[in-house]
């Protein structure tokens, strides 16, 4: 669903690499996370200049064809929510597989399409069988050219349909087959990303000298559904962003999301039920690369499950520095906030959506349970990530690491225990400009109040092979 969130991101200019730093913004706690991320020592995200697409019919139409198979051994650690996820086997995924249109209309309006197999997006009916549909489309208008209001090293640019969105800028984010972008597997624990529907407008500005080298200001207003929603009191989604870069390689981002959903909720003794609600996709990030035998696999299992996106706001600041080609490290420092929190069918606050209980009622010693109810009271995360990666032979081999946490604060959640961290290393290998294999170590760890829906976390060792033509 995210494939062209980079090109609504991220500068003409700083695309020439696969991978981009990345940062997130921060709420109160904000200086202390800085001396945090000083214990990581890491290696950054860059790689070499992304394939240019086929051009058909005389240049009207660009095709790019991606495909992406996978192999894991990870195993959910002792006292996961589902103790079936403690023993897994070894093995191969699902293929994932991408068609992806450009259409030149005119010398001014482009359409795009991609029409995508991607099993850990929409389910496709449970894996029973595969099924192609939009991933991503839309239309997006030169306005400065049709207006003949020209200007040199400047663009303006709408975009209708699919908005890709997210609060980090810099970094690539991994959708299904599309993974060269991203030096390591799968997307962050908090990578609030998605794509829905509505209008963007963006602003790029580029300079040929002085300090400041290019800027960018983006914005967009979206419907709370990749589908159409159009029930009672369903409100609107909102992103501003702004992004500097400077000479020298680093970078500066500045993201604010806004969801407006909470007007559904019809409360009854202080609760309500999410069932027939439309809530923002941005909760739960999108389609997971790390596989459980309990979860259907369209589940975001692996990210954190602290809010439930009805009136989220989510504030991130995104630093970048990539010195060179083969070198580069991003930071993302951010918080995330909700007018409401999950709860159990008696009205007690859970940390998160997944939980133990007895008869949906919270309970230690019981059995799972996915809450659908939330009552009043601000549930919220603070986190902060860090990733670097290297290239050890330039455009060849590379190696990366991504390290994080994310601590529940939520006013109604004990703030012990309640932290999630996760470690990942990888090394990446490009047979040639189209073909990447990446082979990786992941850790994660969760506190019994941090909103993990894993319930203790997991690790292992998994790996892609993707194609690019």
């Amino acid at each position: 669903m995210l494939k062209n969130i980079q090109t609504t991101l991220v500068s003409t200019a700083a695309k020439r690499f696969h991978n981009e730093s990345n940062v997130t913004a921060s709420h109160a706690r904000s200086v202390s996370l800085f001396s945090k991320v000083g214990l990581v020592a890491a290696a950054v995200m860059t790689a070499s200049a992304p394939v240019n697409a086929a051009s058909f019919l005389d240049g009207l139409v660009d095709v790019n064809f991606l495909a992406m198979q996978n192999y894991q051994s990870i195993q959910a650690k002792e006292g996961a929510f589902r103790p079936v996820d403690e023993e897994q086997s070894a093995g191969f995924g699902r293929i994932r597989a991408n068609l992806m249109f450009k259409f030149h209309i005119n010398e001014y309006i482009t359409a795009d399409i991609d029409i995508a197999e991607e099993p850990n997006d929409f389910g496709n009916n449970g894996d029973r069988d595969f099924s192609f549909h939009n991933d991503y489309a839309g239309i997006e208008f030169d306005v400065f050219g049709l207006t003949e209001y020209k200007r040199e090293n400047a663009d303006l640019t709408l975009r209708l349909g699919n908005i890709g969105g997210s609060p980090f800028q810099f970094k690539g984010f991994q959708d299904g087959a599309d993974n060269q972008g991203n030096a390591l597997i799968g997307n962050w624990m908090t990578d609030y990303a998605t794509a829905e529907n509505g209008a963007q407008l963006r602003y790029n500005e580029r300079f040929d000298s002085g300090v400041l080298r290019a800027y960018n200001v983006t914005g967009h207003i979206t419907t709370s559904s990749f589908g159409e929603a159009f029930q009672e009191d369903r409100g609107f989604n909102y992103l501003l962003q702004g992004t500097l870069e400077f000479t020298g390689g680093f970078k500066v981002g500045l993201n604010f999301l806004q969801a407006n959903q909470g007007d559904q909720l019809r409360f009854e003794n202080g609760v309500a039920s999410l069932d027939g609600l439309t809530t923002t996709n941005y909760r739960f990030g999108d389609g997971e690369n790390y596989n459980f035998s309990a979860s259907p696999s369209s589940e975001r299992d692996t990210h954190v499950g602290i809010m439930p996106g009805l009136d989220q706001t989510t504030i991130q600041l995104n630093l970048a520095y990539q010195p060179n080609a083969d070198t580069s490290v991003i930071l993302m420092l951010g918080q995330s906030s909700d007018d409401y929190t999950f709860a159990d069918t008696q009205g007690n606050a859970v940390a998160g959506i997944t939980y133990f209980g007895t008869d949906g009622v919270a309970d230690p010693d019981g059995t799972t349970f996915d809450s659908n109810r939330v009552i009043k009271g601000e549930s919220s995360v603070e986190y902060w990530t860090v990733e670097a990666q290297h290239y050890i032979i330039p455009g060849k081999f590379y190696l990366a690491a991504r390290y994080g946490e994310a601590e529940n604060t939520s006013d109604l959640i004990a703030q012990t225990d309640n932290t999630v961290e996760r470690l990942q290393v990888a090394a990446g290998y490009w047979f040639n400009d189209r073909t990447l294999l990446k082979v990786e170590y992941v850790d994660q760890d969760e506190g019994i109040n941090s909103g993990g829906q894993i319930g203790a976390g997991f690790d292992g060792i998994t790996s892609e092979i993707s194609v690019k033509f």
